[in-house]
C-alpha cells in the first residue's frame, strides 16, 4: 500500500529504541501489505481497532499513543490521519 502522512510518524521517533524498531517494522509491513478489505487488516494486527468505516487505530508498541489510518482498500492507499494519545 501506498502510505501518506508518514510525515506525522516523525513525533515518535527518538521516544526509545523499542518504540523505533516498532515504527519501523509497522510502517514496511503497511507498505508491502496487499490488503483489500478490514478483516485482511485485522488478521494481520489482531490487536488493532475499527473504529470507523476503513478508519483504523493500531498502538504503538508499548507506547500509550495509538495511530490513526484511514485505508483507501480499492486505490491500495493508507493515510496517516492522526496521533491519539490514551491515558
Amino acid at each position: 500500500m501506498k502510505l501518506h502522512g508518514r510525515n506525522k510518524l516523525q513525533a515518535l521517533y527518538g521516544l526509545d529504541t523499542e518504540t523505533d524498531k516498532w515504527l519501523c517494522s509497522w510502517t514496511s509491513e503497511l507498505i508491502y501489505a496487499n490488503w483489500k478489505q478490514s478483516k485482511d487488516v485485522l488478521r494481520q494486527f489482531p490487536q488493532a481497532k475499527n473504529v470507523a468505516n476503513e478508519v483504523f487505530q493500531f498502538r504503538v508498541g508499548t507506547q500509550s499513543v495509538w495511530i490513526e489510518v484511514a485505508m483507501m482498500f480499492p486505490l491500495a492507499i493508507a493515510i496517516v490521519t492522526d496521533l491519539r494519545r490514551i491515558n
